[in-house]
């Protein structure tokens, strides 16, 4: 009985902190880059609908990043400063492993509720533009997402500021966009678009790339994540 009660309680306490984090996720501006994913998504779609040359799935690889960029970059950039704004950051220094109960959830939450977003534009576009293999784009779709995204939150422990990282990870953004070209076919191509395979390199050879690619990608998004929570324990640099 006791060990019912125990399980109930944890889930009571984990739905508490699922609702406050959505609340969080949802204030402000959030709503703003939710609806400037979806009007940006659904132009080019329009777009592409009455376009002839879009006959292959590497066309929209591009489309679905930038749309999954827009849905993580106001939580993730101007999370710690909305915290701070709010005055709840001194509660949440008060709950022991801060790092692991609080902003973990939360940035589980973004990208749960980015991936069922991305996952419902892939699929609208497999069926208004061109046949698309639909988990497959998405999941490839969200290693250049999550990498940019997890960047962002780790970058917005060391500023503080909302503003001040968004500057930094746009100036980012910028750098990785430049490098595109000369590392298009490489596995250090942030952008790594898997579905086009070029002329010059066998479809053995290009797996590798693309799975070393994904792997420095995943890599990248845990040392962020763990670098970025670790930052939120050191409570004097945000009280």
């Amino acid at each position: 009985m006791s060990r019912r009660r125990n399980i109930l309680s944890f889930l009571n306490i984990a739905l508490k902190m699922i609702r406050y984090n959505l609340k969080i996720i949802f204030a402000n501006k959030f709503i703003w880059f939710l609806l400037g994913s979806v009007v940006f998504y659904l132009g080019l779609s329009v777009i592409y609908v009455f376009d002839n040359d879009v006959s292959k799935v590497e066309d929209l690889f591009g489309v679905f990043i930038f749309s999954g960029i827009l849905l993580v970059f106001y939580p993730t950039v101007f999370g710690i400063q909305n915290d701070q704004d709010a005055r709840t950051i001194e509660i949440l220094f008060g709950i022991p492993n801060y790092r692991y109960k609080v902003w973990l959830v939360r940035v589980l939450l973004i990208y749960v509720i980015t991936f069922t977003i991305l996952l419902g534009f892939v699929a609208l576009a497999s069926y208004l533009i061109i046949k698309i293999p639909v988990f497959g784009m998405t999941y490839h779709v969200l290693y250049p997402v999550f990498f940019m995204g997890i960047m962002s939150f780790m970058v917005s422990t060391l500023v503080k500021n909302g503003n001040g990282t968004a500057v930094i990870m746009i100036i980012f953004g910028i750098f990785f966009l430049i490098l595109q070209e000369p590392l298009e076919y490489t596995k250090w191509n942030i952008f790594l678009n898997p579905f086009t395979v070029p002329r010059d390199i066998t479809e053995t050879a290009w797996s590798h790339i693309v799975r070393d690619n994904r792997i420095i990608l995943f890599t990248g998004i845990l040392i962020f994540l763990l670098y970025g929570l670790f930052n939120l324990q050191r409570r004097e640099k945000f009280i």
